[in-house]
């Protein structure tokens, strides 16, 4: 996804107005209305005969109007004449753009209220006031705690990996999306929320308040998962403004401690920032195109990886983790390694996202999110509603996935579970074999 800065446009809806009732039709005709107040006269007018309604309604399509006097006359006769509860302009004029975009049918092109939008720049930023929890839903639709952020109020609360979450104080959280139930969670800094909380095993439901902080997300997690034949482990979450740094950081400190060979977890990775990509893909293969991006008139052009990158750092053996919910970015990262053959992806077929979004913020600090490009990978691959294949296959059975839920239940603090997760077991076989093949070494 990629960021810049528009002015605030005016966003309009065409639309015809007619007055159903017992009796007849009635039909306003406001072509010669020039004020608000000569509008409001106008809505008054007397019912007309039907045909005289037809003939009129015929008329206004020729009418000189834009789409957006149309939608403020149709506003400004809702507020003079509604009968039901008074009129919200703000969220009726929201709602509105989200039916003009929806009526595109491309669910990445949408509409973002004031919060929605702080949230988002806060995702981007890596810093965001919450409980400090990576939220998911699992096959039956449930929002679950998928891991616990070190240093946050969760953490401390004892929320634990695999926790369904019910309730939010007393909103039920039965079929919603998990980016609703973040909505809920998150407030501001020294307020406090309740989750209600299904664990299992515990014979009632856990019941849990906790203050909102302030959180920087930990986006990377690393840790040296073989010792023995120094193979290194790196997790990404996401791919914000936090991101490349860390991944850098967690590549040094690996890299001091001996490292040989490297796994490179973007499971469950849902993407971010296109700019964040290219850097982190740059530090794992050697040049030349990233990806390709096309925009809806233009030529395809290439983003190229960026060989400063790789000062400080060695050439590792590289085996890459993907999964059904590795998208957009990550898929980004995952094909150029693949493409280029810097690395081994293991796992199952990623998401399958090639469209970049772009936010443009309007005057009110709500957004939009445009689809205005379309991607592809280092080999022109067009992967958007394919996802891309790994090298090697390997699925999680449902008896895998319960284990290592139990797992990370009764280790919140854990990284991952090297003991029941298939996937990361078949990846370190490979690690420790490239490694006896090939050496880490200095870049090129």
């Amino acid at each position: 996804m990629t960021i810049k800065n528009f002015a605030g446009r005016a966003l309009g809806v065409a639309s015809l107005l007619f007055v159903a009732f017992a009796g007849g039709v009635s039909f306003q005709d406001f072509r010669s209305v020039r004020t608000a107040d000569e509008f409001v006269s106008a809505a008054k007018l007397l019912p007309m005969r039907l045909e005289t309604a037809y003939l009129t309604a015929a008329q206004a399509q020729t009418s000189p109007y834009t789409p957006y006097q149309t939608y403020a006359d149709v506003l400004t006769t809702l507020r003079a004449n509604y009968y039901g509860k008074d009129i919200d302009s703000t969220q009726m004029t929201y709602n509105g753009i989200r039916g003009m975009m929806g009526s595109l049918k491309d669910r990445y092109t949408r509409f973002v209220d004031p919060k929605a939008y702080k949230d988002m720049m806060d995702d981007n930023h890596g810093e965001f006031v919450g409980i400090g929890a990576l939220l998911g839903t699992n096959k039956a639709e449930q929002i679950y705690v998928v891991r616990v952020l070190q240093g946050g109020p969760a953490l401390r609360y004892k929320v634990m990996a695999g926790d369904i979450i019910l309730k939010v104080d007393s909103k039920s959280t039965l079929k919603m999306k998990d980016t609703a139930v973040v909505k809920l969670i998150r407030g501001e800094a020294g307020t406090k929320v309740t989750l209600t909380l299904l664990r299992k095993d515990a014979p009632a439901p856990v019941v849990i308040t906790m203050p909102r902080e302030s959180v920087q997300q930990e986006v990377v997690q690393h840790s040296m998962i073989d010792p023995v034949n120094k193979i290194g482990y790196i997790s990404l979450s996401v791919f914000n403004e936090e991101s490349d740094v860390q991944v850098d950081s967690a590549l040094l400190d690996l890299q001091s401690k001996g490292m040989k060979g490297l796994i490179f977890d973007l499971r469950e990775n849902p993407g971010g920032l296109l700019d964040i990509a290219q850097r982190i893909a740059s530090r794992f293969i050697p040049a030349g195109p990233v990806l390709w991006i096309k925009d809806r008139t233009g030529p395809m052009q290439s983003l190229d990886a960026i060989p400063s990158l790789h000062r400080n750092h060695l050439r590792f053996p590289l085996v890459v983790l993907v999964n059904g919910g590795s998208a957009s970015a990550a898929e980004i990262v995952s094909g150029a390694i693949k493409d280029t053959g810097s690395g081994t992806l293991i796992g199952e077929k990623t998401f399958g996202k090639g469209l970049v979004q772009t936010v443009m913020p309007l005057h009110d600090r709500s957004g939009i999110l445009i689809t205005t490009q379309h991607y592809y990978t280092a080999m022109k691959n067009d992967i958007n509603h394919k996802g891309i294949e790994p090298n090697i296959t390997v699925k999680y059975t449902d008896d895998d996935q319960r284990k290592m839920y139990a797992y990370l239940r009764e280790h919140p603090e854990a990284t991952y579970d090297l003991q029941n997760d298939t996937q990361l077991q078949r990846a370190l076989t490979e690690a420790i074999q490239r490694t006896r093949v090939a050496s880490a070494r200095p870049w090129e």
